[in-house]
C-alpha cells in the first residue's frame, strides 16, 4: 500500500502507541483477584493473546522504521546550497532547536541583576559576560532557520509517497 512519509510517521506514532496500551493490558490481564475459594471468570484475552499481538506489532514497528529510514535517506531537500538527505535534515533542525534553548537562555538573561543569597543575606551583583541584545537577535535568526528548515522536511513529509505494505493492516477499514 502507497502512503506518504507523513502517514508512515503517524503509523509509526500509532503502533507506538498501541504497544504501551498492549503492555498496560498485560498488566491489567495477567493476575486476577477474587476470594478465597471462588470461581472466577477469566478475561476475554489472555496473556498469550496479548504478548502475541505485541510481538507482532514490535515487528511491524521494526519494518516500518527501516521503511521510514530509507526513504529519510533517498529523499532529499536544499539546506545551505546543498543536496542534503532528510536523515541529515532531521539530525539538524534537532542541534539547531538544541543550539537554539541555549541562545535563548542568553537572549533573556539581564545584563545585571541584583540576588540575595538566603543562607548569609548577602547581596551579590550579577552582571551578564555577554550582550543579552545581541544574543535575542541570533536567537530569531536561528529561529527561523530551524522553521524554514522543518517546513521543507514537512514538504516531502506530505508529498513523497512510500511502499509501506503493513499499512493496510492498520488503515484499511
Amino acid at each position: 500500500m502507497k502512503i506518504t512519509l507523513a502517514q508512515a510517521i503517524n503509523l509509526l506514532s500509532n503502533l507506538i502507541k498501541k504497544v504501551h496500551n498492549l503492555q498496560t493490558e498485560f498488566y491489567s490481564i495477567h493476575t486476577i483477584e477474587v476470594p478465597k475459594g471462588e470461581k472466577y471468570t477469566p478475561y476475554e484475552r489472555t496473556v498469550e493473546d496479548v504478548l502475541t499481538e505485541l510481538t507482532e506489532v514490535q515487528q511491524d514497528i521494526l519494518e516500518l522504521k527501516e521503511i521510514i529510514q530509507q526513504a529519510n535517506l533517498s529523499n532529499h531537500i536544499e539546506w545551505d546550497g546543498k543536496k542534503i538527505s532528510i536523515t541529515r535534515g532531521i539530525e539538524t533542525a534537532k542541534q539547531r532547536r538544541g543550539k537554539l534553548d541555549l541562545i535563548m537562555t542568553l537572549s533573556i538573561t539581564k545584563k545585571r541583576e541584583y540576588v540575595v543569597h538566603h543562607h548569609s543575606g548577602a547581596i551579590m551583583e550579577q552582571i551578564a559576560l555577554f550582550d543579552p541584545a545581541e544574543y535575542k537577535k541570533q536567537a530569531d535568526k536561528l529561529s527561523r532557520q530551524v522553521e524554514l528548515l522543518s517546513s521543507k522536511i514537512d514538504r516531502v513529509n506530505y508529498t513523497v509517497e512510500i511502499d509501506v505494505p503493513l499499512a493496510s493492516k492498520y488503515l484499511e477499514a
